[in-house]
């Protein structure tokens, strides 16, 4: 694959998105004046996906009664996508708060309305319970029926035990925590030149979830914000422009190279003897790695296929990789 010397450049669509984006979380994390209104606006209007994806998490870290005051108004709007839009959000928040401001909707509310509170209750869970009974009165047959749906569901849930952090209890996509764990040196890994967003996303969600120190993005960094489920505010991610620039960095922090590239002297991933502070390493989905790194790696590893297809999606198989070192580490 030929070498970049430089970031390439997005279409006029995703430049117009990144800077969206972009400026949803630095509103957010500034806390200026009126920024729950404009990542309101945004989480409900914007089409694309990488801003929208910046205004759902950047709203979960606000006041909870800002921000559930600042969505009740979409959920009494006549516009369809508003109310599905705000239903979606609004279990992302302080549950108790959210059926606080919920609670006067049930009363007042159009039938419309009272339909997508019950979506919004069932999602929420166990502290719905109370409101969703108190719709089983409704002169509507079908709020009746939804309300008693709802409460079926969450009736067959497990229950959550006090720990937030487990996968089916809202909110979804942040630790329920007040900062980032703490993460001792490890592992890094880095991405080269990805073509979809998507792919990049889901990679530096497991990164997080793997305890990774950062994830090194090098050459095109656009990535899609929902399918990091928001593990890039916890998680560093770092900019390369090219491998150079990338390995430079590398030596300088200590790590050493692991090129996750098929080849004929690639290792299978669970035989391999890591070094003790990788960065792994994997390219782009169709082009794989350059030679650069490959030449630069102290370990070259590919995942074995037993199957007729010829290579996995590219972060899955980063994924594996990087599962696969923690597990060399704790057989150690």
């Amino acid at each position: 694959m030929t070498e970049i010397d430089s970031v390439p450049d997005l279409n006029a669509e995703e430049q117009a998105a990144y800077e969206a984006g972009l400026a949803v979380r630095a509103d957010a994390e500034a806390r200026s004046p009126g920024w729950i209104a404009r990542t309101v606006e945004v989480a409900l209007n914007t089409n694309h996906g990488f801003p929208r994806g910046e205004a759902r998490i950047a709203l979960q870290l606000g006041p909870a009664k800002e921000v559930v005051a600042a969505l009740l108004p979409a959920l009494l709007s006549p516009n369809k996508r508003m109310r599905r839009r705000s239903m979606t959000l609004l279990p992302r928040l302080d549950p108790d708060e959210v059926c606080r401001q919920l609670d006067p909707v049930l009363e007042s509310g159009q039938r419309k309305s009272r339909r997508a509170a019950c979506v919004a209750l069932a999602a929420i869970g166990a502290p719905a319970a109370p409101l969703l009974t108190r719709l089983l009165e409704d002169p509507d047959q079908a709020i009746r029926d939804r309300a008693q749906r709802a409460l079926d569901a969450i009736a067959a849930r497990p229950p959550d035990n006090g720990n937030r952090n487990l996968s089916y209890v809202r909110p979804f996509g942040l630790p329920f925590r007040e900062a980032s764990p703490p993460r001792p040196q490890s592992f890094a890994v880095a991405a080269f030149n990805f073509s979809y967003g998507v792919n990049l996303g889901t990679l530096i969600r497991s990164a997080e979830a793997a305890g990774a120190e950062a994830v090194w993005i090098v050459g095109r960094d656009f990535y899609y914000r929902p399918s990091t489920k928001g593990s890039d505010w916890w998680l560093p991610v770092l900019t390369f422009d090219s491998p150079a620039e990338c390995l430079e960095q590398a030596a300088a922090d200590g790590f050493e190279i692991v090129a996750l590239q098929q080849g004929p002297t690639a290792q299978p991933v669970w035989e391999a003897d890591w070094p003790e502070r990788p960065l792994i390493v994997a390219g782009n989905e169709g082009d794989g790695l350059p030679q650069t790194f490959i030449d630069a790696a102290a370990l070259q590893l590919e995942l074995p296929l037993s199957g007729n297809i010829d290579s996995l999606n590219v972060a899955v198989a980063t994924s594996v990789a990087m599962f696969a070192f923690r597990g060399w580490q704790a057989r150690r």
